[in-house]
């Protein structure tokens, strides 16, 4: 860029002009792509010194620095606390500028200096730490990881839903685990049942209501004479999609619309219940409007393939608070009806899953899942136009795994929306994470510092990295979480800046140990006592290979079935090194497992996996962290990984289910075996 000009505003809007790289070479970005992307940030606000931003965010115990207006004399403060209270004192001088003096009345207060008022978020140092969560009797804590979808229950349709969470998290909390970490469960689209991947939603302010499990709010009786009333067909059709290894998303979903949909006009329409009425109030617009945005797209879908996409709707349609919007609303009424009972109804069913692990005696409970992004042509952007980048995607830069970028088909929050509104959008986001569950762990936390975004219609090459302002999004981070009383957990895999882990270690937000990458330079796998204490430790994640699939080489045959391997790579080295690479794990195995002398190491096959899965289990529950985290596929020994990042026809992707019921899958005598070592490692008695 040789504007100086534009350089200057590039800086000024948090762009990086430079950026390394996977080979630890610098890359400058493109002039073109710098003035893309610039357009596209300062579409949603300019960085200003005319006041106080709509938030400061101060630190309880340390003095906060003010940005004060030219001219502003003022030299005391006043502070009406959420409680109602109110308190006066001086501001004083910290580090050469204006700042308030170190408070610490944790919360939300209205702050006045002169004739400027703001919102003062004074947040705890750091999220609650997992001590203070689970007592010290009863063993260090472990969960298992679950795709809900993926459960199985007797009439579920083919698409496993929060009534499976509940039985499951009963389950679990009998054998002594802590916690049930479950899959992304944010809204998607009624009207784009192609759409499945959690992680690709219209909203994360409300549910996927696909995952509601009707038996929350009906009885038995009710739902199965609904289903019955479409004919003996349908039923038979219901029974395969249960029977199914796979779900069939486009069919099952249909299906469980029409159960949705019968219980809505003949149960709840005659007689609609006090508490959805109450429910509906509590939503407020943000309800009112994604109800009215799925009906809205499920009205446009059917008049062409660019109905999908609120930016091409007619201009009053692409304004929520237009007259017309208003009259579709009202027009539609019952359909608007529609989707806010269906969101009703997932809340209640995710709530009564998050009661019974409690219940159970889960010392922390359901752990929610937050996306890194939202799909720019759903609910949450149509809504917040500004607070989103929705002329951007987000995505991650060239490297050897992905030597052309990637670019997720996702836009993320426009750091001057947020500062504008107060970080409205940021902190909502987290309360709906925080809503039900006793933890929330937040995919790709470096988003909070940076996230590579790309101008709409360029390639990943032409990106860029942007900033945010973690400093203040860490505390906020910190603050909801107290109030959810709730252990925060951060996807920190990839590229992390040098400081980014320790700040989120400051602000109590544990990473990520995954056994497949806590390998020394030298390629050997680190002893389990030199695991990170500020970090929950994985046997595995649903983008890598489960332990079974990656010691029989299935996460290699996908990538050389489906063109995977980078250009000029032999796919047979690729395989002599996974093959020293079991040699290496099964000794890190059998040195934690204290064997005297190393078994033979054992084949590559299904019942070779076996003893390695056992031993992958007990060695990330010995594991210094003070959370083990256990996805069900290692539990059960599966070979299939839940999604083949890189891959979105070719690999059934989000699309498993678990085999046997969910009632049973922890009673086989593999799933036994590995709870035991769990138990053991974590100190249970």
């Amino acid at each position: 860029m040789n504007n100086p000009n534009e350089t200057e505003r590039a800086r000024n809007a948090g762009l990086c002009l430079r950026w390394r790289d996977a080979g630890g070479r610098m890359r400058a970005v493109s002039p073109e792509s710098l003035r893309r992307l610039l357009a596209v940030v300062e579409s949603h606000g300019h960085p200003t010194d005319t006041g106080l931003p709509a938030m400061v965010v101060s630190v309880a115990g340390r003095p906060t620095p003010l940005s004060l207006p030219p001219g502003e004399a003022a030299t005391t403060f006043r502070l009406t606390l959420e409680n109602g209270e109110t308190m006066e004192g001086a501001l004083r001088q910290f580090r050469g500028r204006t700042a308030l003096p170190a408070l610490r009345v944790h919360g939300y207060h209205r702050l006045e200096i002169g004739a400027q008022a703001t919102t003062l978020a004074v947040a705890p140092a750091s999220c609650p730490p997992l001590s203070s969560l689970v007592d010290g009797e009863g063993g260090r804590p472990w969960a298992l990881g679950v795709q809900t979808y993926g459960l199985r229950m007797p009439g579920d349709g083919g698409i496993g839903h929060f009534g499976a969470v509940a039985t499951l998290s009963r389950l679990a909390a009998r054998r002594g685990a802590d916690a049930l970490a479950i899959s992304p469960a944010h809204a998607m689209f009624a009207a784009r049942p192609g759409q499945y991947s959690p992680y690709s939603p219209s909203s994360r302010l409300f549910l996927n209501v696909l995952l509601a499990d009707p038996l929350a709010v009906f009885d038995t009786a009710t739902v199965h004479a609904a289903m019955q009333k479409n004919g003996p067909a349908h039923v038979e059709a219901l029974r395969k999609l249960e029977d199914a290894p796979l779900i069939d998303w486009p069919e099952a979903t249909a299906r469980r619309y029409q159960l949705l949909r019968r219980l809505h006009d003949e149960r709840i329409v005659p007689h609609p219940p006090a508490e959805l009425a109450a429910f509906r109030k509590a939503g407020g617009t943000a309800l009112e409007q994604h109800a009215i945005f799925e009906t809205l797209h499920g009205y446009f879908t059917t008049r062409g393939a660019r109905g999908g996409d609120w930016r091409h709707w007619p201009v009053a349609m692409r304004q929520p608070a237009s007259p017309e919007v208003a009259r579709f609303a009202a027009e539609f009424a019952q359909e608007v009806n529609f989707h806010i009972f269906t969101q009703w109804l997932a809340a209640k069913s995710l709530a009564v899953a998050a009661n019974a692990a409690r219940a159970a005696g889960m010392r922390i409970g359901v752990i929610a899942d937050m996306a890194v992004g939202i799909d720019p042509t759903g609910s949450e952007c149509w809504a917040r136009q500004q607070e989103f980048l929705v002329g951007a995607s987000i995505g991650a830069p060239p490297d050897a795994l992905s030597p052309l970028g990637q670019d997720w088909g996702l836009t993320t929050f426009s750091p001057a929306g947020l500062r504008a509104t107060g970080y409205r959008a940021f902190i909502e986001t987290l309360r709906a994470g925080f809503a039900h569950g006793g933890g929330l762990r937040i995919d790709h936390v470096m988003a909070m510092e940076r996230l590579w975004v790309i101008p709409q219609g360029g390639s990943s090459a032409e990106g860029a990295y942007l900033s945010f302002p973690v400093r203040d999004l860490m505390p906020l981070v910190a603050l909801e979480a107290e109030r959810a009383h709730a252990v925060v957990i951060g996807e920190d895999l990839g590229t992390v800046t040098p400081g980014f882990r320790r700040a989120a270690q400051r602000h109590g937000i544990l990473g990520m140990n995954v056994l497949f990458f806590e390998r020394t330079a030298q390629g050997a796998f680190r002893p389990p006592a030199t695991w990170s204490a500020n970090a929950a430790a994985f046997t595995t994640t649903h983008d890598l290979p489960t332990v079974a699939g990656w010691w029989q080489g299935v996460d290699l045959d996908w990538r050389e079935k489906l063109g995977q391997f980078a250009p000029g790579t032999d796919p047979a080295s690729v395989r002599a090194g996974r093959e020293t690479d079991r040699t290496a794990l099964w000794s890190a195995l059998n040195v934690a497992s204290g064997a005297k002398k190393t078994p033979e190491k054992p084949p590559a096959t299904p019942a070779g996996a076996r003893p390695v899965v056992d031993g992958a289990v007990g060695f990330v529950a010995s594991t210094a962290c003070p959370l083990a985290v256990v996805p069900m596929e290692d539990m059960l020994g599966l070979p299939e990984q839940p999604n083949l990042p890189g891959t979105t026809g070719g690999h059934p992707n989000w699309r498993r289910r678990y085999p046997g019921m969910t009632a049973t899958v922890l009673s086989g005598a593999d799933a036994r075996r590995r709870v035991n070592r769990l138990r053991t490692g974590r100190g249970h008695a």
